[in-house]
């Protein structure tokens, strides 16, 4: 569930999308990935099969668009965590699992990344109090539960969080998932919702019934997914399936933060509360 904003597109992007990341660098010159906590010299640009295929099928869009993602930063060196990854990490090291609770958390994972959901299980050992983590996917192997995000198994009010990073974009009706999530959330409850935005979009591209892998590329920037968010969109469609949206950026986690992290500093968690 990558999306695809890649370091070959021209050389020209390469070197705008470049400038637009290094402006960071003034800031400091150690990295350290916030995920496996390792010290880190530079982290990985994103596999070039994406930018290959992004041009090879007529990819409108420079890297530069993409609200999160570093593509000249992409991976860590060493657990392989991405820069969502990382930003997830910072808000929940601190946010979630640094808050004493004597009643037990419930959260639910869907598409879990490995690197992260190891961080995830890392910090429930050492968590101040009880906390319970499922995982769930459509597809995968090892996971709890095997789910469609657009008929969820759980009863409703079941979680207290939830992280659903990069899915939309797959399913054929992300208004249908909307409202499932928004269901299984306890009132006051919370979850990190993520999927890729063009910010030079001014709406949501979407087309279930495409399905040559060439126009995917090319509309939708990866061969699985069926639409590509417009900020607006995005803010908009949450909205409407009832979820309150908070939107945290550099200014929330500091400039240096982002950095040391290798994230770029147009980045944006988004995270609903019921």
């Amino acid at each position: 569930m990558v999306m695809g904003l890649k370091k070959l597109i021209p050389l020209a992007v390469r070197v705008r999308a470049r400038k637009a990341f290094d402006h960071t660098r003034a800031i400091g010159t150690g990295h350290r990935c916030p995920v496996c906590n390792s010290r880190v010299v530079e982290f990985e640009p994103l596999p070039r099969f994406y930018a290959e295929n992004l041009e090879k099928y007529g990819w409108p869009f420079a890297a530069e668009e993409a609200e999160t993602c570093n593509h000249l930063g992409y991976s860590c060196p060493y657990c392989q965590a991405s820069d969502r990854d990382r930003l997830y990490a910072l808000y929940l090291r601190d946010r979630l699992f640094g808050t004493p609770s004597s009643v037990a958390i419930e959260i639910v994972d869907f598409a879990p990344s490995p690197p992260l959901s190891d961080f995830i299980r890392k910090q429930i050992r050492r968590a101040p109090g009880p906390i319970h983590y499922r995982t769930a996917d459509a597809f995968a192997e090892q996971v709890d539960d095997t789910v469609d995000i657009m008929d969820l198994p759980y009863r409703d009010g079941q979680f207290d969080f939830f992280l659903c990073s990069h899915v939309l974009e797959h399913v054929h009706d992300d208004r249908k998932s909307l409202s499932e999530l928004f269901r299984i959330l306890k009132p006051g409850g919370q979850g990190i919702l993520m999927v890729p935005i063009i910010l030079s979009l001014s709406e949501i591209d979407e087309d279930p019934g495409v399905t040559d892998e060439g126009e995917r590329w090319r509309r939708f920037g990866q061969f699985d997914h069926v639409r590509l968010y417009s900020r607006n969109g995005f803010i908009e469609r949450v909205r409407a399936a009832k979820f309150i949206i908070h939107e945290y950026g550099v200014d929330y986690f500091g400039a240096e933060s982002f950095h040391r992290s290798g994230i770029s500093t147009q980045s944006i968690l988004y995270v609903v509360e019921k």
